[in-house]
């Protein structure tokens, strides 16, 4: 199929952009066009406007600073994945970028997009959700900052209004006594995740947080009480992932796997002891 018709606008500047959003009526932003221009194709939305922004120099920069990094909105996996960026969470960034799609997308797939996306199965939600990251927006109304946990409300939802575009995103520098691990499980390379998890680990702290499982990313606290308390079977990690996700049988299963295979890999070592504790 093909997208129904509209107006195909390139602005050269952010201020152009946001003129064109505050002015135009039925308008979507353009940046990758990797989720965006199937759907347009499959006539799932058919906006009047489509303003591409890959156009704006501005928003391919980073700033580098000793508090993190910040992206231009119109940067992409590839940059991140090859380390033609700054990765301010040591190799994790790299590493969730190197697992979206396939090379195509990613030479053409953007940070701020996929999180304009709101898809809680990609990767950028949920590794960006358990970093602290957060969003730069502009409108001819102003600026504002949005922490990326407040800005996914839910399947293709965010907080974004109708005349705002992320002009940037903001990735803290991971602490250095912070090790991560990273999973996801999925049919086949480059498809969706069907679980991704992500674990933090710290002197006398885990974070877990996963994707996939619900319509955006979920920090598992009752997973992380659990785990506090030492050596656990796996039936008994599946009850606790159950309890923070609302997930049943296989599904729940699934969930606690990668979990247990993301504390795995933050850890560098095998956490089970005889095959049934975690």
């Amino acid at each position: 199929m093909k997208p129904a018709e509209f107006a195909y606008h390139r602005p050269d500047s952010v201020e152009e952009a946001v003129g064109l959003l505050g002015e135009l009526d039925e308008a979507k932003v353009l940046g990758g066009g990797q989720s965006l221009l199937p759907i347009l194709n499959m006539r799932l939305a058919a906006p009047a406007h489509l303003i591409d922004i890959t156009g704006i120099r501005a928003l391919r920069r980073f700033d580098e600073e000793e508090s993190g990094v910040r992206y231009g909105a119109v940067t992409t996996h590839m940059m991140i994945e090859d380390g033609l960026v700054p990765d301010p969470a040591r190799g994790l960034l790299s590493h969730a970028a190197a697992g979206i799609g396939y090379r195509a997308v990613r030479n053409r797939g953007t940070i701020a997009g996929s999180l304009a996306h709101s898809d809680s199965s990609a990767e950028w939600p949920a590794v960006l959700s358990a970093l602290g990251a957060a969003v730069q927006v502009r409108s001819n109304r102003g600026n504002r900052r949005i922490p990326v946990r407040e800005l996914l409300l839910g399947f293709f939802t965010t907080a974004l209004a109708e005349d705002e575009l992320i002009t940037a995103v903001e990735v803290p520098r991971l602490r250095a006594d912070t090790r991560w691990g990273m999973i996801k499980l999925a049919r086949k390379p480059g498809e969706f995740a069907e679980s991704l998890a992500i674990t933090l680990v710290r002197p006398g702290e885990t974070e877990i947080w996963l994707g996939a499982a619900r319509d955006v990313p979920v920090r598992l606290p009752e997973t992380e009480a659990v785990l506090a308390g030492g050596p656990i079977a796996l039936d008994r990690l599946a009850e606790a992932v159950g309890t923070d996700t609302g997930s049943e049988g296989y599904e729940r299963q699934r969930h606690a796997v990668a979990v247990r295979r993301a504390l795995e890999t933050a850890l560098g070592e095998t956490v089970r002891g005889d095959g049934a504790d975690v």
